[in-house]
Parts: C-alpha cells; sequence; structure tokens
C-alpha cells in the first residue's frame, strides 16, 4: 500500500574539462560526474566509486511531489564550508585523473582526439600513405624505367646489328664457296693464282661469325641485364609498399591531462532524490522513485 514520498538528500557534482593542444590538433570537452548518496560526514569521498554519466540538468525536476516528507539535512550537506572544501577536493581529483586518449601516428603527421574512432583513425592513415606511397613509387618506377629504356633502345640496335651481322655472314658463306669451286677448277685445269682470294674470302667469313657472336653475346647479356633491373624494380616497389604498409600501423595512443585552469565545476550540491514509499505487512519500505539524474 503506498505511503506517499520521501526525498532523500545526495552529493551531486559535474566538472566540465577541456583538452587543448595545438600539436596533435586536440580540441575536446568532456564532462565527469557522479552522485554519492551515502557521505562519511567529515565530507570524505572517493569520487572514482560514484561515477555516473553525464548529467543534465534539465532532467531535474523543479518541484517536490505535493505532499512529500524530506530526510533531514546531516552533516557534511549542512555545512558550508565543509561542502567547498568537498568542491575543491572534487576539482582536484577531477585534475589529477581524467584524462583523454589521442590516436598519434608521428611519421604521417596524423593525430585524433577521442572523437575518432580507432577505425576511422586507421582509414586517415591508409590514405595519407597511399598518397605518398604512390608517389615514391612513381619516382621509383621511373628511375628504373629510365635504365631500362636506355638498355631497350642499345638491345634493338645491336639487334639490328645482328641481322645485319648475320645477312653479311651468309653472303660470306657463299662467296667462299663460290671461290672455292672457282679454285679447285683451276686447279684440276693447272691455275694456281686464286688460292689467295679464297684464304681471304674464308678471313672475311670467319669475322663475319666473330661479329655475329659477338652481337649475340652482347644481346644475351643486355636481356639479361634488363630482366635482372625489372626484378630489381619489383622487389623496389613491394619494398615501398610495405614500409608505408608498416608506417600505417605505426599508431600509438597517447595519454593527455588537462590544464588546471581548464578543469571547471559546473554542479556541485544537493539533489533530492525521491523514494516511494510503500506498507508491506506491519512495514513501511522506501522504494526508488528515479532512475539516473
Amino acid at each position: 500500500m503506498k505511503e506517499g514520498m520521501l526525498y532523500r538528500p545526495i552529493l551531486a557534482a559535474q566538472v566540465d574539462v577541456r583538452f587543448l593542444n595545438r600539436t596533435y590538433d586536440l580540441d575536446y570537452d568532456m564532462r565527469q560526474a557522479v552522485q554519492v548518496a551515502e557521505i562519511d560526514p567529515r565530507g570524505r569521498v572517493r569520487w572514482e566509486e560514484h561515477l555516473v554519466p553525464a548529467i543534465d540538468e534539465r532532467s531535474f525536476e523543479r518541484s517536490a511531489d505535493p505532499g512529500a516528507r524530506f530526510a533531514s539535512l546531516d552533516a557534511p550537506f549542512n555545512d558550508a564550508r565543509l561542502m567547498d572544501d568537498m568542491q575543491k577536493d572534487f576539482a582536484d581529483w577531477a585534475y589529477r585523473t581524467v584524462k583523454v586518449t589521442v590516436r598519434v601516428n608521428e611519421i604521417l603527421k596524423i593525430y585524433a582526439g577521442p572523437q575518432t574512432s580507432q577505425a576511422d583513425f586507421r582509414k586517415q592513415c591508409a590514405e595519407a600513405a597511399r598518397q605518398q606511397r604512390e608517389a615514391e613509387i612513381k619516382k621509383v618506377s621511373e628511375a628504373y624505367e629510365k635504365k631500362i629504356d636506355t638498355l631497350q633502345t642499345r638491345l634493338n640496335r645491336e639487334q639490328r646489328e645482328l641481322d645485319q651481322d648475320q645477312a653479311e655472314l651468309k653472303e660470306r658463306g657463299l662467296e667462299e664457296w663460290g671461290t672455292h669451286a672457282e679454285n679447285l677448277l683451276g686447279l684440276l685445269g693447272g691455275r694456281k693464282r686464286r688460292l689467295t682470294s679464297s684464304l681471304s674470302k674464308r678471313r672475311m667469313t670467319a669475322a663475319s661469325k666473330a661479329d655475329v657472336k659477338e652481337s649475340q653475346e652482347t644481346i644475351a647479356e643486355m636481356t639479361k641485364q634488363i630482366s635482372e633491373l625489372q626484378a630489381e624494380q619489383a622487389q623496389a616497389i613491394e619494398e615501398v609498399n610495405q614500409k608505408w604498409s608498416e608506417i600505417v600501423d605505426d599508431m600509438k595512443e597517447m595519454p593527455f591531462m588537462p590544464n588546471k585552469k581548464d578543469v571547471l565545476v559546473d554542479l556541485f550540491g544537493v539533489a533530492w532524490m525521491p523514494y516511494y514509499l510503500a506498507r508491506v505487512g506491519d512495514e513501511v519500505i522506501e522504494l526508488p522513485g528515479f532512475g539516473e539524474v
């Protein structure tokens, strides 16, 4: 059976803390609130044991329930000096303990306060790294492409020379064969003066063979150098990708404490909490008539 309503005093306190650091792009406000229902008469409070979500003063009722009763206002609530000391202690506690975490990537020079999630911060780092990675890959690729293009130009020229050497070798071979045949016929006819010409043709053929072999060896070496440069280019690009991937992962969390001047108590005082009185048999019990302030 309902017996009415009783209001009991509690301490409601809230501090507004601003964190400001231009170097790390930190500009953040937060509130820390406490509600203390049972207080040592000497005003000693372990504030961290009474934390509650931030208090919106608009949630307070401005008038009591008609006919409600009020519990007595005992110490420390009825001691103005003690209440002042408690308020100072609350502010000091907030200054010493309230902090925020800033996410930092020093290499990328990207910073984010507590309002930025870890996923969003990583996305920012990844985007910044992508731009720098692409610029570096372009620079590396252009350097290698310049070397490869130079070799490729020389290779193309050497290939043309090989084609000419092979054509000349074929021609020398035909001439040598023709001269050899002519000399053979001359010997059969008793003439010997064409032997010197045959030796000369053989030497020219041998020189052409040497030219062909030299061109083939040069082409093989250049082809090998181009392949090696292409492999080095791929490895260099992979190293760039790996480097920037590690840079993205180089995220740290730094705790920041407020300046004392930026810790402001915006709520500190007595709040009356309602309790419904109900009779159960011969006993009157109190039932909370509130949620969180």
